[in-house]
């Protein structure tokens, strides 16, 4: 006769051993899993439309927000976000853009659509990072996400360096709305962060041509500087 013992111990005390790190400054984590209370409030609320956005050369869409600056702290979240398989940091901050809008207009919208990521890049990520933090947002605003309206059906490559023409010349075309799917009247495009704004740009033209009649974009950051017209930080819009 045997007997199978276990053990488990208490994350309290696990957490006292080995202490979880702020993914910023490396200081003991105790505000959340991954940031300390200090980087936390040093996420700088920007609440406003990019300097970047030019509403003239896009009247389709009804407004354009971002949560936060793009700083240096935010910058390392993102990138635990999109190459180091954290997830729920999507999530997680979904839920503070949520919380910061929810008295908006952009709460009171019909659907959020998430920036499709091409199958390719998914499958190397693992998930969309736009649709992690539409899930944030959405449990916030208890508005359904359409992940599956739209497919990114060119595979671009990479952003950073080009400047708006270039993003606007490699972004044409890339998106197509899938057959026998619903129109919404109203969303919300979700994405990480608004540079030139050329890639949600292209997907509000292809919804507005698909026929949804209220437009707007809703990003975690934006990475211009307060004087406007010059990039912060580089940052890659897929």
């Amino acid at each position: 006769m045997s007997f199978k013992t276990s053990c488990k111990v208490p994350e309290t005390i696990l957490n006292r051993l080995f202490p979880v790190q702020c993914l910023i400054c490396r200081r003991i984590a105790v505000f959340s899993t991954f940031m300390c209370r200090d980087c936390f409030h040093e996420l700088e609320i920007y609440l406003d439309t990019p300097f970047s956005f030019k509403p003239e050369e896009t009247p389709y869409i009804r407004e354009v927000l971002s949560a936060y600056w793009f700083t240096p702290g935010l910058q390392v979240l993102v990138h635990h976000l999109k190459y180091k398989q954290a997830d729920f940091i999507g999530r997680w901050l979904g839920e503070r853009m949520g919380i910061l809008t929810l008295n908006s207009e952009f709460a009171r919208t019909g659907c959020l659509i998430p920036v499709p990521l091409h199958r390719k890049r998914k499958r190397v990520r693992g998930y969309n990072q736009s649709e992690q933090l539409a899930l944030g947002i959405s449990k916030i605003w208890k508005v359904p996400i359409v992940p599956d309206l739209i497919y990114r059906q060119v595979h671009t490559t990479t952003q950073t360096q080009m400047n708006r023409e270039e993003r606007q010349k490699n972004v044409s075309g890339i998106f197509a709305v899938k057959r026998k799917k619903v129109i919404p009247n109203s969303c919300v495009i979700i994405d990480d962060i608004f540079t030139t704004g050329a890639t949600t740009c292209e997907l509000a033209r292809t919804l507005h041509i698909a026929g949804v009649d209220e437009i707007r974009i809703f990003t975690l950051g934006t990475p211009l500087t307060r004087e406007g017209g010059n990039f912060l930080l580089n940052s890659d819009e897929n």
